[in-house]
């Protein structure tokens, strides 16, 4: 089994100025993020959770989101609550054959989220 980590860590205070971008927010967030976003009522603490979840989650497959567009990664919640990757269009044909898993929080003006990847060999 292959398993692989990744974490990313921003400040809040950084997502204030982003959330005003228009083509920032379209170009890292798909649109149920951006209402996601929307309805918090700390919208930049929320968009640099989902931000950091999709840096995690490029490193854990080893590209970073230099090698990933931002919007083939969308963060979802399970019936529990717990944030789920979904991956959309070439994020999905090249690695959707690896399981992960996600972890956000915020504290003190930042947001973390770490990513573990799972793939069984040969799959």
């Amino acid at each position: 089994m292959n398993i692989r980590t990744g974490v990313d860590i921003e400040q809040i205070e950084r997502f204030e100025r982003l959330l005003k971008k228009p083509s920032f927010m379209r170009g890292v967030y798909t649109e149920g993020e951006r209402a996601y976003i929307e309805q918090k009522p700390h919208p930049a603490q929320t968009a640099a959770g989902l931000f950091c979840a999709k840096e995690a989650a490029a490193k854990a497959l080893g590209r970073g989101l230099f090698g990933l567009r931002p919007d083939q990664l969308e963060v979802l919640w399970d019936e529990q609550g717990a944030p789920v990757l979904h991956l959309h269009g070439a994020a999905a044909e090249s690695y959707g054959d690896w399981q992960l898993a996600l972890s956000i929080a915020h504290s003190g003006g930042m947001a973390v989220a770490f990513c573990v990847a799972t793939k069984t060999q040969g799959a």
